[in-house]
């Protein structure tokens, strides 16, 4: 009886496993045909983008919800998937599905670039313009980056990992068995995660976005004006912020640094990104976002996006989370006036004339005012279909933890912030954790919605959350179970 019960849940955990390993399977099917030109690379990583911008993953779960109700950002009521996200009770149903579901997300979306990476140096000479070169650097490039967000939440905090331990698979290429997906150590993930990062680093060197205006990359059609400026000839090397680029290696770096305590090289890394000139006039490559568009909604602040996803039905998805009047993600409009320091910086940029968020009255028996968040919520001036992945500003607070503090006055000052902050970080009687206090308070606000407050909580292993009130954490719980269906195999 014992052997059938083993043969029986292997069973179940094999086919459980397959539906993640075999996403596409007309991949499998029709795979000499995909692949028998240029064409059918870009398709497989286009489908990788558009994974990556769905729901399942940036579009909602790994931006706005997850990793912000963990961090109490959103009013949850009692025994919810909000409550209990808040209080990082994984083992409760709704958490651990919602958990499962992005765990398979990010594998899946793993497992279409293994495909693709599996036939890409048979096939070189289909290729033109570069595009062999620039596609295999981004899907090695985003191979490191999703299994890093993968690690950032299903492994232990930074100040917990042993380097032997086995925690999170690095998959490298594509495969039905169940026991290939085991862990492996720590050390041999960074080995991994590094050495995509490096590879994606050279193939990437003559990327577009080296040699042309981000503003010229996002306009595929000859603008007056721009007529003496460099423009890629190929109509595939545009949009470049959208896809992960040059820059977005150094970016994910810089992270990987940061979050492993590699002070001086996160800091070196996040300082060539926020450095980076344009060559044709010397200008800087990414602009830190200002008055001249918080003023339109623009607070995904566009001209910072190193990384990011394009959705063109976001509104869709957004809807019933930040516009519609009942059971959307809110916070009270008196804890968001000291999360944003009101009376210290009256003029943030962000907070100012409504802008991020807006107070509504909803009437349910009695009347409540909530305040509802706006920055993924198309206005008049502002279609908001691009959900940032990594931005300008993390560079500037991963440089400045990383002893760079003298940058943050450029960061105060393009929010508008009063310059007294300025004592905190640079002033005489700074210190590391007045630094990091200020650092805290400037995460919340300038990532509200996009996820980053987690991992700012989980490297630093708080074990209390200072607002929206005081509560404490088990740091063992920032680390988020494995599910069943890929932890009950390696028991077998």
């Amino acid at each position: 009886m014992k052997k059938r019960y083993l043969i029986l849940i292997a069973s179940i955990l094999f086919a459980a496993c397959t539906d993640w390993l075999d996403i596409q399977p007309a991949l499998e099917i029709r795979k000499d045909q995909l692949f028998e030109n240029e064409d059918g690379f870009k398709n497989v990583l286009t489908g990788a983008y558009i994974r990556m911008a769905t729901p399942d993953l940036y579009g909602k779960n790994t931006t706005m919800t997850l990793p912000e109700f963990m961090t109490r950002h959103w009013i949850a009521a009692s025994k919810t998937l909000g409550d209990h996200l808040g209080r990082l009770e994984h083992e409760e149903t709704p958490c651990k599905d919602l958990e499962a579901d992005v765990w398979l997300a990010y594998y899946q979306t793993i497992v279409n670039l293994n495909t693709l990476l599996g036939e890409i140096d048979a096939k070189r000479d289909v290729f033109t313009n570069g595009n062999y070169e620039l596609i295999k650097g981004e899907a090695l490039g985003l191979r490191a980056f999703l299994h890093f967000e993968v690690a950032r939440l299903w492994g232990e905090a930074p100040a917990r990992i042993k380097s032997d331990e086995a925690d999170i698979p690095y998959v490298t290429y594509v495969t039905k068995n169940p026991k290939d997906l085991r862990p492996v150590s720590y050390a041999e993930f960074s080995r991994r995660l590094l050495a995509d990062l490096d590879s994606a680093e050279l193939l990437l060197k003559n990327d577009p976005i080296l040699s042309c205006f981000i503003s010229t990359l996002n306009q595929p059609g000859l603008v007056e004006g721009y007529e003496q400026y460099n423009r890629p000839e190929d109509p595939y090397h545009y949009y470049r912020q959208s896809r992960f680029n040059y820059y977005a290696v150094k970016a994910t770096k810089a992270r990987y640094h940061h979050w492993m305590g590699n002070s001086a090289e996160a800091a070196r890394l996040a300082g060539e990104v926020i450095d980076a000139l344009n060559t044709e006039d010397g200008s800087l490559k990414f602009r830190l976002g200002d008055e001249s568009v918080a003023r339109y909604g623009e607070l995904t602040f566009p001209s910072e996006h190193i990384l990011a996803v394009n959705n063109s039905r976001a509104q869709e998805v957004v809807a019933p989370l930040f516009v519609q009047y009942y059971n959307g993600y809110t916070q009270d409009s008196l804890l968001l006036e000291r999360a944003y320091e009101v009376t210290l910086h009256p003029n943030d940029i962000r907070f100012r004339n409504n802008r991020l968020w807006q107070s509504r009255t909803l009437k349910t028996g009695f009347s409540s005012t909530y305040t509802f968040f706006k920055k993924y919520v198309a206005n008049d001036q502002t279609a908001v279909d691009v959900i940032p992945l990594i931005r300008l500003s993390e560079m500037y607070f991963i440089a400045i933890e990383n002893g760079d503090r003298a940058r943050f006055a450029r960061y105060r000052e393009s929010r508008n912030l009063h310059n007294s902050a300025d004592d905190e970080v640079t002033g005489a009687n700074a210190t590391d954790e007045s630094v990091l206090e200020r650092l805290e308070k400037e995460y919340r606000k300038e990532f509200y919605g996009e996820g980053q407050m987690f991992f700012f909580y989980k490297r630093h292993a708080r074990e209390n959350f200072s607002w929206p009130a005081v509560y404490t954490i088990d740091v063992a719980r920032y680390k988020l179970p494995r599910p069943e269906t890929q932890t009950l195999f390696e028991t077998l």
